[in-house]
């Protein structure tokens, strides 16, 4: 999802990678280096649990035959049957891991839901649409152990940054649908899901932008839709949430950044769609911030009041 550049400067456009091997890093450490220059305010966010919250982690919520699939779960120490919010990480489907939405998922868990950050396949292994069957796993998985964690089933909402964006929009344009389901985990429960929150994801690949980076750069980040544009046009389609836009698309947020990379598009076309639809669609973009703005100091806590308000208006009783 990024424009074309000098792949000398690649690193820094892409706030937070590392590209000295072939295998993408992504990390707080290496969001915080490459932000160390251009918004030197970035700071860490803790990770300490917030009192009265209690966290079960490493809990496995797929077993496939070469790896199960792993979550963390985070809830208020209380008798209540809460909303459940899946938090899904970013790295270009490459890269990343679930253990950097833990302090967003801490804090929001303290607002009166359970969180859950996920991992799902990556790289080869992560191919669309593997991380959508992976992700429609996971909700299964929670509605199957509803009672045991205190959920409320009816309310089950999705958050994902970057990738993990894309990834959320996914989730919320393919409920009920039964081609996106996969076989993975839990059958016989529902994956639908009643809110979403996309943080700087794209929804659509069909943009001449990210066509011309893949035929021109290609590289890791284009694994996910199996290569270029030309080679791929069919799975580029498939994989673009904004094409899977129908009255049983859930309401959605969209976080952004001001960062002119990387390239994110369709989030208005989507949202236009929706609100056509009769389906809540809200944009709010924050000023002067890079791409990855969710993970650190001074943005995290906004991200998070957002986020709240947005779910906590779908996803909370009335």
């Amino acid at each position: 999802m990024w424009r074309v550049v000098p792949l000398s400067s690649l690193a820094l456009s892409l706030s937070g990678f590392s590209i000295a091997s072939e295998t993408p890093v992504f990390t707080i450490e290496t969001v915080l280096a490459a932000l160390r220059d251009s918004h030197p305010e970035a700071a860490r966010v803790s990770d300490q649990l917030p009192a009265g919250v209690v966290a079960r982690e490493d809990l496995t919520y797929a077993d496939r035959n070469e790896h199960a699939l792993h979550l963390d779960l985070y809830r208020p120490a209380c008798n209540d049957l809460l909303p459940a919010v899946l938090l899904i990480h970013g790295g270009g489907w490459v890269a990343g891991d679930r253990q950097m939405e833990r302090p967003f998922a801490k804090r929001l868990a303290s607002r009166g839901y359970v969180t859950v950050p996920v991992s799902y396949r990556l790289g080869v292994d992560g191919r669309f649409p593997a991380p959508v069957h992976d992700l429609k796993a996971a909700v299964r998985w929670l509605r199957a152990q509803a009672g045991e964690f205190g959920i409320d089933s009816s309310r089950i909402g999705a958050v994902g940054a970057s990738a993990g964006g894309t990834l959320a929009t996914m989730l919320g344009v393919t409920n009920d649908l039964a081609e996106m389901e996969g076989r993975e985990g839990s059958p016989g429960f529902s994956s639908a899901v009643q809110a979403v929150v996309d943080i700087d994801g794209t929804v659509t690949f069909m943009d001449n932008a990210l066509i011309q980076n893949a035929e021109n750069v290609p590289g890791p980040y284009w694994e996910y839709v199996h290569g270029t544009y030309s080679s791929s046009r069919a799975i580029w389609l498939a994989a673009s949430p904004l094409y899977y836009v129908s009255r049983r698309s859930a309401p959605t947020l969209f976080i952004k950044s001001s960062a002119p990379e990387p390239v994110l598009a369709g989030r208005d076309e989507m949202a236009g769609r929706l609100d056509i639809l009769g389906i809540d669609a809200a944009s709010v973009k924050f000023p002067d911030t890079p791409h990855t703005f969710w993970l650190v100091h001074p943005w995290f806590a906004r991200t998070v009041d957002e986020t709240d308000a947005f779910l906590r208006k779908h996803l909370k009783k009335r």
